[in-house]
C-alpha cells in the first residue's frame, strides 16, 4: 500500500455519520486519504487551514451553511477554484448545473472512476507511486 503522503487526498462532507463513515471506508480501502466533515462550516475550517484535497465531495442539504453555499464560496476564491466538486445527495435535483452527481446510496464503481478521472496525474508528471 502507498503511504499516507502518497496518497490522493479527498475530503467528504456529509452530515450524517453512518453515510460518512463508510463511504471514507472504501475510499481508503481504495487507496485514498479521506478528510472528512460534519458541515460546511466545518469543511471551510478545514479548507482555511491549508493542505487542499485533490477533489471534494459534497452533500447539498446540511445543518448550517449548505452544500450549495460552501461550492459558491470554494468558487469565489483562488485557492479552492479548481478544486474538482461532486455532489453526493439523496436530492440531486437540487444539485447546480454543471456539476458531477451522485445519488445516494452511491454506486462504488461510478465514485471512484471520478476520482480516478479527477485525479489523473497530469501529462509528463513523475508519478508519485
Amino acid at each position: 500500500a502507498m503511504s499516507p503522503e502518497h496518497r490522493t487526498k479527498v475530503m467528504y462532507i456529509e452530515d450524517y455519520a453512518d453515510i460518512r463513515e463508510p463511504l471514507a471506508a472504501l475510499l481508503y480501502a481504495h487507496g485514498y486519504d479521506v478528510a472528512l466533515a460534519a458541515d460546511g462550516m466545518e469543511a471551510m475550517e478545514a479548507l482555511e487551514r491549508g493542505d487542499p484535497p485533490s477533489v471534494i465531495l459534497l452533500d447539498l442539504l446540511m445543518p448550517g451553511i449548505v452544500g450549495q453555499s460552501l461550492l459558491d464560496w470554494m468558487r469565489s476564491d483562488g485557492r479552492f477554484a479548481g478544486i474538482p466538486v461532486a455532489i453526493v445527495s439523496a436530492v440531486p435535483q437540487y444539485a447546480p448545473a454543471g456539476v458531477k452527481v451522485f445519488r445516494k446510496p452511491v454506486a462504488a464503481p461510478a465514485l471512484l472512476e471520478f476520482l480516478r478521472e479527477s485525479t489523473r496525474t497530469p501529462e509528463g508528471a513523475q508519478p508519485t507511486s
